[in-house]
């Protein structure tokens, strides 16, 4: 069902399923140049242990963009509004690339609104200035279009587009219909990121994911994440790209559920 409510002066898109109110509330949080759709395979593998919140953040899928600027405070204050809307008490964030900082940024806002943390394929700062600065360039100059095949190569691990041209199409899609002004505000948000002095704050068991093949985020700068931030867990997903959602979620799902058995999160 399409749902879509009024926060923070715009319309955000969001998939609520609270199936008990005992149980958990994972929080999805997307990637740069994608929607909540990402995280449907994983939520077919954890959906009935948990409650679940998708949504789609500014200037991606069908939620509205309120300024041309956004930073990752601006991406926070937003999830921390749909939670209250939707008068959940605590959440436990999956935030994966940007989605990873807007958790961290999360938590440095509102800590008593994380119960956890799960961070994949994110670190404290992504990128670098001139490389942020170039992809917006590129897409101001002739659209997200002209870059997405390079995007594409860098989402996934050796052969997947190959042995999953079905799951391929699915990213693409939802990439090319990511508007414009949308992408570059989320890259002038994660040029301007850096929330290196702040992790060794979090005070919460964390999962920090890696994808081996991953080129956006490298297992390094996974690891370098998880040595900053005291309950950290760290795991590796062999083989794997930037977008474990879609190309894993049978492992993603499974190393999710042992983290959260470990720490009290579920009744499994």
């Amino acid at each position: 069902m399409l749902k879509t409510i009024k926060i923070n002066a715009h319309y955000v898109h969001y998939e609520y399923l609270k199936t008990d109110p005992e149980k958990s509330t994972l929080v999805f949080i997307n990637s740069l140049g994608t929607d909540h759709r990402i995280w449907s395979y994983v939520v077919a593998e954890l959906g009935q242990n948990f409650n679940i919140l998708k949504y789609d953040k500014q200037g991606h899928g069908l939620s509205e963009q309120t300024s041309k600027r956004l930073s990752i405070s601006d991406y926070a204050d937003d999830l921390i509004a749909l939670v209250s809307a939707l008068s959940i008490d605590r959440v436990i964030p999956i935030g994966l690339s940007i989605g990873g900082l807007i958790a961290q940024e999360l938590y440095r806002k509102r800590c008593d609104l994380v119960e956890k943390l799960i961070l994949t394929n994110t670190a404290t700062i992504i990128g670098s200035k001139v490389g942020w600065n170039q992809r917006i360039q590129a897409v101001e100059d002739n659209g997200l279009a002209s870059i997405s095949d390079l995007i594409l190569s860098k989402w996934f691990g050796p052969g997947f587009a190959i042995k999953n041209p079905d799951r391929f199409a699915v990213a693409k899609g939802i990439l090319l219909q990511t508007p414009d002004a949308g992408y570059i505000a989320a890259c002038e948000a994660l040029s301007n990121a850096d929330l290196t002095a702040f992790a060794p704050n979090i005070q919460v068991p964390t999962l920090c994911i890696a994808g081996g093949d991953d080129q956006a985020t490298p297992t390094g700068v996974v690891r370098a994440m998880a040595n900053l931030i005291p309950q950290s867990d760290f795991y590796e997903l062999s083989g794997v790209g930037h977008i474990p959602c879609l190309e894993a979620e049978q492992e993603f799902a499974q190393v999710v559920q042992n983290f959260l058995g470990k720490h009290g999160g579920t009744d499994l």
